[in-house]
């Protein structure tokens, strides 16, 4: 389902990262940890083509991101992934069904309210559906992020730092509602994060290094 290869990225020559190579099987999950500064949302966003790497390549289902134009790749991805950000991306003006409506246009899916209505009951929202985001709790933007992300039953599900600003309880009941959707999608889950609370809720884990700088050549 997602495969990297040398993935690499440089914003500058003083800021430069190398990332592990990645595999993720069709409906599995990966939680990827690392600090501040490593390269999280870097990562996240390569995986998820709104990034282009310096070397290496991406693959989703079977489609190297590399080959697509930009456009290409913008309909793939509104398609097949999925983003939860770490701060929701809402068009304030609309409300949160509307909201829904502009993610299926965006991906090119045909207009379903009924999908949309189906989403928000599962995360408890369904009450809110002509609610404007801005109007929501912390709790219940933070869901309405998930229902973004799923709404177009994508293939890939890509989540940044979703528990940061939660305690234990609310981290927790994130991931499961996390779990809970990808699985009734169908989809794969990748959870890009530095919350250690996390470990014990994945089986598949990867840990970010900071990246070795050579060692300087001594010899006369």
């Amino acid at each position: 389902m997602l495969t990297t290869e040398s993935l690499s990225f440089e914003y500058d020559p003083a800021n430069r990262f190398e990332f592990p190579d990645l595999f993720l099987d069709y409906g599995a999950d990966l939680l990827i940890l690392g600090e501040s500064g490593i390269g999280k949302t870097t990562l996240l966003h390569l995986i998820s083509g709104l990034l282009r790497p310096k070397s290496g390549k991406v693959f989703i289902d079977g489609t190297s991101l590399s080959t697509l134009s930009d456009k290409q790749l913008d309909t793939f991805r509104g398609a097949n992934v999925g983003i939860v950000f770490q701060r929701p991306h809402f068009i304030h003006s609309l409300t949160l069904g509307e909201n829904l409506a502009m993610i299926q246009f965006l991906g090119k899916k045909k207009s379903d309210p009924v999908r949309i209505k189906l989403v928000l009951d599962g995360l408890g929202l369904l009450t809110k559906i002509n609610v404007h985001p801005h109007l929501l709790s912390q709790g219940e933007q933070q869901r309405a992020a998930i229902a973004l992300a799923v709404v177009n039953q994508p293939k890939l599900i890509l989540a940044d730092e979703p528990t940061s600003a939660l305690d234990d309880r609310n981290c927790i009941k994130v991931i499961e509602l996390l779990k809970c959707q990808t699985k009734r999608n169908f989809a794969s889950l990748v959870i890009i994060t530095h919350d250690q609370r996390l470990i014990t809720e994945f089986t598949e884990t990867v840990t970010l290094l900071p990246m070795l700088e050579p060692t300087p050549n001594t010899d006369h």
